[in-house]
């Protein structure tokens, strides 16, 4: 959120109010506390990698023609990914990012609609 933004003027400082409102809604602050907590977690970063891996190993027994070894392999990697996707830590991350893009669609169509309602406001 520190880009630079193509907007100048009153909205400009609008906006930078927005943003620094967001920063500190109870919404956004979970979300970016999981976002951390993932980055930070290296068994599933372990995980991860295991996943990268076997989906390496799958793909060249496939390139191969060998598919017992592919089936085998495709088992495993089920399995890795379930216990990635049945993470406490992944399913609290995903539910917090669920609700920060909830929060951000909502924002995002209330501006919409003030920009709607002013330009309909000016139309002849």
């Amino acid at each position: 959120m520190t880009q630079e933004l193509p907007i100048e003027g009153p909205a400009e400082a609008e906006l930078h109010r927005l943003i620094e409102i967001l920063k500190k809604n109870e919404v956004i602050v979970r979300y970016q506390e999981a976002e951390e907590s993932i980055k930070e977690n290296r068994a599933l970063e372990q995980l991860v990698e295991a996943i990268k891996s076997k989906q390496k190993e799958a793909a060249a027994f496939e390139h191969y023609a060998k598919p017992a070894a592919a089936g085998k392999t495709a088992a495993e990697l089920a399995e890795l990914n379930k216990q990635l996707k049945d993470s406490i830590a992944v399913q609290q991350y995903r539910e917090a990012l669920w609700d920060a893009n909830e929060l951000l669609e909502n924002v995002i169509g209330i501006i919409q609609r003030g920009v709607d309602d002013a330009i309909e406001k000016d139309e002849p």
